[in-house]
């Protein structure tokens, strides 16, 4: 986006009484290939622009969107971003960050590649991961494949002569198996994204890892209720990770909507976890230089041997609850973590494993069974029974009950992390909980 239409929109909002203004433009260039049956679906392929330009006068502010962007050329899109900051209700905790605490170091984190994969690159790659599963025996049919590219130039700019820009890519390979035994049908899927296209894993390692997780699958039994250890797969670890960022967003917090919005600085988990938040991982999925804010991003300790070190805070949220702000503001109205991860346990997972007499191992959830307020945690799950330290017969129709707190104050992450999707996990071994059954 052009700095002098920016500027420009700038000032005459100034001239027309706004106290602050900024302008949040991201323009995005897709395209994406998929299959099914081994035949092309569809093929799509969108340049999409969207411009946030977010407006305050005195303690009223609001923010307006725009996906056309000859509206910056004219009055009207200003005029309708005045008139709704005027007529928005007062909100005393109105602040944006002073001029000196703009970011002006942008790091660089090898966040764009240079290569553009075609649409026949894509349409080819996508087939050749469906076909090598469905010639795996046992495979039965497929709910497709995909193959995407995407590239985005994200731009921000205010009036305390702000204007930084960045640019990102985003490479995905996905596919879903099914296998049927007995009249049942399983599924499962694997997927890879990644910054650059050569880091892509490959469509055979795909389609091998998705026809495998199916076929593990299939004869799943029930299991009586009962109450043993849970060991959580690393991509339901990540969900469980997903559901504490939901409980440390500084807007839950400030809200009095968190069941640990008062337990900062305290120890509330198990001294072996600790939670990291960086934002410059090179080739990281969610690494960039500065927030929606326009502040400088820097690496964050969320989590410290089971002590809550940090909320996630914008500008906005952090004012409020007199905090400084860890430069987690996304889109003028939210708050995201960037490279998130709960850090390597010291065992490895076989040696956890061995540990266990009898117990879950959860590779599947159903929905997200976090109560926000409460803490409590209810789940729908499936995956694999274990039996003197190994894993034998895959389970399911099952539900797991616990209090987040307790769960994971009795918790053990193996040495198995992988830093690949912006949020990641380790393999996390806790104490027994609640299993419902038969």
């Amino acid at each position: 986006m052009n700095s002098e239409i920016l500027s420009s929109i700038i000032t005459k909002a100034k001239k027309s009484g706004a106290d602050q203004v900024d302008v949040l433009c991201k323009e995005r260039n897709t395209i994406s290939a998929s299959t099914r049956l081994k035949k092309l679906k569809k093929i799509v392929q969108a340049d999409v622009i969207s411009i946030k330009m977010r407006v305050s006068i005195g303690n009223r502010s609001a923010v307006v969107t725009t996906d056309n962007p000859n509206d910056l050329d004219g009055d009207s899109f200003l005029e309708k971003a005045l008139l709704a900051a005027r007529n928005a209700p007062e909100d005393a905790v109105i602040f944006r960050p002073v001029p000196n605490e703009l970011c002006k170091n942008f790091r660089s984190m090898d966040i764009c590649d240079n290569y553009r994969p075609s649409s026949e690159e894509l349409i080819s790659t996508a087939l050749e991961c469906e076909t090598i599963a469905l010639q795996i025996a046992g495979i039965t049919n497929s709910e497709g494949a995909e193959a995407s590219h995407s590239y985005s130039k994200i731009t921000l700019a205010n009036n305390n002569d702000f204007f930084a820009t960045y640019e990102q890519t985003n490479n995905l390979i996905s596919l879903v198996t099914l296998a049927e035994k007995d009249g049942f049908l399983e599924t499962a899927y694997d997927f890879s994204k990644t910054i650059y296209w050569s880091d892509l894993k490959s469509p055979e390692r795909i389609a091998q890892k998705a026809a495998e997780l199916t076929l593990k699958k299939l004869g799943a039994k029930k299991i009586p209720s009962c109450k043993v250890p849970i060991v959580f797969d690393r991509i339901v670890s990540q969900h469980l990770l997903t559901s504490l960022v939901d409980a440390i967003n500084g807007a839950a917090v400030a809200k009095g909507i968190s069941f640990l919005k008062d337990k900062l600085s305290k120890k509330i988990f198990s001294h072996d976890l600790s939670i990291v938040d960086e934002y410059a991982i090179p080739r990281g999925l969610r690494s960039y230089p500065f927030d929606s804010d326009g502040l400088e991003c820097s690496d964050v300790i969320i989590l410290e041997n089971g002590i809550l070190r940090s909320f996630l805070l914008n500008t906005r949220y952090a004012h409020q609850l007199k905090m400084k702000s860890t430069a987690h503001a996304f889109g003028f109205e939210g708050i995201a973590p960037h490279n998130i991860y709960i850090k390597n346990g010291k065992e490895s997972f076989q040696s956890l494993l061995r540990t266990i007499k009898k117990g879950l191992y959860v590779t599947e959830v159903l929905g997200n069974g976090l109560n926000l307020i409460t803490g409590n945690y209810s789940q729908g799950v499936a995956g694999f029974w274990i039996e003197n330290g190994e894993i034998t017969y895959p389970v399911n129709e099952i539900t797991i009950a616990g209090n987040f707190i307790d769960m994971l104050s009795n918790c053990v992450p193996a040495s198995d992390l992988e830093i690949e999707y912006g949020v990641d996990a380790p393999t996390l071994f806790l104490d027994e909980m609640i299993v419902g059954g038969m």
